[in-house]
């Protein structure tokens, strides 16, 4: 058989290109720290890595998620834990301005301490976090969730009640947030009342069934009734109470007019006869939240006049229901936060042992063998090697060498 020099040099550069080849095949490997440099040459296993790599990013963003929703938890845990301190100490300064000793100078450095927590709490509601959206505003994390209405004079709770949530999983979802109407926006109704007429009868007014009260002004004003009353005695000991429309009777219990849940204790120096009458208006009933009701015990305790005189206490009561009311649904907000931290922390351990499973598993598809790997780069490095070295001298015989 015949060789041309032509086919004998292209036969030896293709032996040197295959060995080069599989020696930069192997020496690829061994950068890329893997086997599968191509989908040709694995294809089942190829497909298989990219699954697992596609799960192993989703969990890498599960971990991120974890990092996000434990700082907002915290904060917000953080913010709750110091609102809860500040209406602590309106409930103890409450119960202070209760005491009978207390004067009205007393009663209004108890308020000028109120006005302080009050500004305190305020800001704490608009708490923000680092990027600067508001902790307790639900979905509407970039308005300003509590707001003082000058009208009114009045806090409103402006924000929403969504609760925006994290992905901790495929199926786990995990609020990162409470609204301000669950934890500290609505917490009672109340009433103002004013004397309109015949103050001078009047020792103190209280409130000894707040939800009578509001259930018979609220009823009156839904039925179109007035809710300014004219109580005018007809004896001694009896009296009438008028609405314009309607009259009812009654009778002095121990120097008191009671009527709807309200109890108007008379004047002892001063006490009506036969003819004599005063008059009083109910205000309609509004929804208060806690900033409201500290704002108005406040204003109560500031007050003085035979309209206030019981009416503070009656606002002093409500006050410490309210406060009461108020820390335990913190309470219950701290503990779902809490809960959630724990959900939380149960998902991290998971999410890692999942992550350590899904690389196992990728690293047993595609992973380099480095003991295999090395062994064979030594073999077809001296493959090469002694290709090089035959072609070499193979390119130099002549016939003439011979002759």
């Amino acid at each position: 058989m015949r060789l041309s020099t032509n086919l004998f040099f292209q036969r030896g550069l293709d032996s040197l290109q295959t060995s080069q080849s599989r020696l930069d095949k192997i020496q690829l490997m061994l950068t890329k720290q893997t086997k599968i440099l191509s989908p040709a040459d694995d294809p089942i296993g190829n497909s298989q890595v990219l699954a697992l790599n596609e799960k192993i990013g989703q969990n890498e963003q599960f971990e991120r998620n974890s990092v996000t929703l434990e700082n907002n938890l915290r904060r917000e845990e953080s913010v709750l834990n110091s609102i809860t301190d500040s209406i602590q100490k309106a409930r103890t300064l409450a119960v202070q301005a209760g005491n009978a000793s207390y004067d009205q100078t007393n009663r209004k450095a108890i308020a000028s301490e109120l006005r302080n927590i009050e500004a305190s709490i305020f800001d704490l509601t608009n708490a923000q976090d680092e990027s600067g959206e508001y902790i307790f505003a639900g979905y509407q994390n970039r308005i300003q969730p509590m707001e003082f209405n000058d009208a009114n004079q009045a806090y409103e709770y402006v924000g929403d009640q969504g609760q925006r949530t994290i992905q901790l999983s495929p199926t786990l979802y995990l609020p990162a947030n409470d609204p301000g109407s669950r934890a500290f926006s609505n917490v009672s109704k109340r009433v103002d009342f004013e004397l309109t007429g015949g103050n001078n009868f009047i020792e103190k007014v209280e409130v000894t069934d707040r939800d009578a009260l509001i259930a018979d002004t609220e009823a009156r004003i839904d039925a179109g009734d007035s809710t300014d009353f004219t109580v005018t005695f007809t004896g001694p000991n009896d009296y009438e109470i008028s609405d314009g429309t309607n009259t009812v009777t009654g009778t002095v219990t121990d120097g008191k007019v009671e009527y709807n849940g309200m109890t108007l204790e008379l004047n002892p120096d001063n006490m009506p006869t036969t003819g004599d009458s005063f008059s009083y208006s109910i205000g309609e009933p509004v929804s208060r939240n806690l900033l409201t009701q500290i704002r108005d015990l406040a204003t109560a305790l500031e007050e003085s006049g035979p309209e206030s005189k019981g009416f503070h206490e009656s606002e002093i009561a409500f006050a410490l229901d309210d406060f009461n009311t108020v820390i335990s649904d913190l309470t219950d907000t701290q503990a779902s936060v809490g809960a959630r931290l724990n959900v939380m922390d149960n998902a991290k351990l998971s999410n890692a042992d999942i992550e350590i499973v899904n690389k196992k598993a990728r690293a047993d598809i595609s992973d380099v063998d480095y003991s295999e790997a090395v062994t064979d780069l030594v073999k077809n490095e001296t493959i090469y090697s002694a290709a090089q070295q035959v072609f070499t001298r193979i390119s130099r015989l002549s016939l003439f060498d011979y002759l």
